[in-house]
C-alpha cells in the first residue's frame, strides 16, 4: 500500500480548502490502495454518496413552489419594508421580456425550483450540481478556490465535508477491490462513518426569493447542508437545509429544507430554460 502523509491537523470534523484535514492529533499517514490514486482526498473520503441523478419530492409550499404565486404574495417570509415594496411593485412581465428571468434561478433559490439535479465531479476539488431547471450549473469548490471576481446567479461556493463524530483515521482506510454501487472505492468502515456536505456561497449578484419578484441582494449569503440518507427498501434522499442571510432585505436568516429523492439514471433529465411563468 502507499503511504500519504497529511499535514498537521486540528480537533475538528470537516475539510477546510487547502486539505487541511481537520481530524484529532498530529501528523499522521493514511494507507491508501494504489488503484485509488487517480481519485483526489475529497473523492476518496466523501463521507456521503451524492453523485448521481435526483429529482425534487415537493411535500411543502406546493402553491409557492410547483405555481408563480401572485405578486405581493410574501407570506412566510421575514422581510424588511424595503423588500415589502419591491415585492409589491415588480413587473414580472418587463423582467421575463428583458431576459432577466434568471433571477429566480440563482443559488439563494434554485434548489427550491421543482426539477432535477445531476451532481458529478468536476474535478478533483470541484463538485458539480446541474439542474435542468433554468440549465444552471454550481460548482462547489474544496481547494483551488478561484478569485471571485464579477458577482454572479451562481456566486461562489466554497464546501467542506463534515464529519459525524470526527474523522478517525483508523477506520476510514481504504479497502482495495472495494468498489460501492456507482463506482466509489471505499471501505466498509468509511461508509459506517456518516457526515454532511457544509457549502458557503459568496459573492452573489441580486437575485429572487421566490417567482414572484421576492428580492435578495448582493449583500445576501447562503450557507448550505447537504444530507443523505436511505429507507429500508432501497430509496435514497438528498435533503438540502438552506439558509439565507440578507440584512438589505431580510429581517432575520430564512430557512428551508429541500428533499430529493435518487433516480436509477438521468433519462427523464428535461432542461428548459429560465422563465418566471
Amino acid at each position: 500500500m502507499m503511504k500519504i502523509n497529511l499535514p498537521k491537523i486540528f480537533a475538528s470534523a470537516c475539510f477546510k480548502p487547502a486539505i487541511s484535514f481537520c481530524l484529532s492529533g498530529t501528523l499522521l499517514a493514511l494507507s491508501i490502495p494504489a488503484q485509488s490514486q487517480s481519485e483526489s482526498m475529497y473523492q476518496q473520503f466523501a463521507p456521503i454518496d451524492m453523485i448521481g441523478s435526483w429529482v425534487s419530492v415537493v411535500t411543502e409550499d406546493w402553491h409557492i413552489r410547483m405555481i408563480t404565486p401572485p405578486v405581493g404574495n410574501f407570506d412566510g417570509l421575514p422581510l424588511t419594508e424595503r423588500a415589502q415594496e419591491v415585492a409589491r411593485n415588480i413587473d414580472l412581465e418587463q423582467i421575463e421580456n428583458s431576459g432577466q428571468a434568471c433571477q429566480a434561478f440563482g443559488a439563494g433559490r434554485i434548489m427550491r425550483e421543482p426539477g432535477r439535479l445531476r451532481i458529478s465531479w468536476a474535478d478533483g476539488d470541484t463538485l458539480r450540481v446541474d439542474t435542468d431547471a433554468g440549465e444552471q450549473t454550481r460548482l462547489l469548490h474544496f481547494d483551488n478556490i478561484p478569485a471571485p471576481g464579477a458577482p454572479s446567479l451562481q456566486g461562489l461556493s466554497v464546501a467542506q465535508w463534515q464529519y459525524a463524530g470526527g474523522f478517525d483515521p483508523e477506520r476510514a482506510v481504504l479497502n482495495p477491490g472495494q468498489t460501492g454501487s456507482r463506482g466509489l472505492i471505499r471501505g466498509p468502515s468509511l461508509e459506517m462513518m456518516g457526515g454532511k456536505l457544509y457549502v458557503e456561497t459568496t459573492n452573489l449578484s441580486p437575485g429572487m426569493l421566490r417567482k414572484n419578484g421576492v428580492p435578495y441582494s448582493e449583500e445576501a449569503k447562503l450557507k448550505e447542508y447537504f444530507n443523505t440518507l436511505s429507507e429500508p427498501d432501497g430509496t435514497e434522499w438528498l435533503i438540502v437545509t438552506a439558509v439565507i442571510h440578507d440584512p438589505i432585505n431580510l429581517l432575520v436568516d430564512h430557512i428551508t429544507s429541500t428533499n430529493f429523492q435518487r433516480e436509477v439514471d438521468d433519462s427523464k433529465w428535461n432542461p428548459t430554460p429560465c422563465s418566471l411563468r
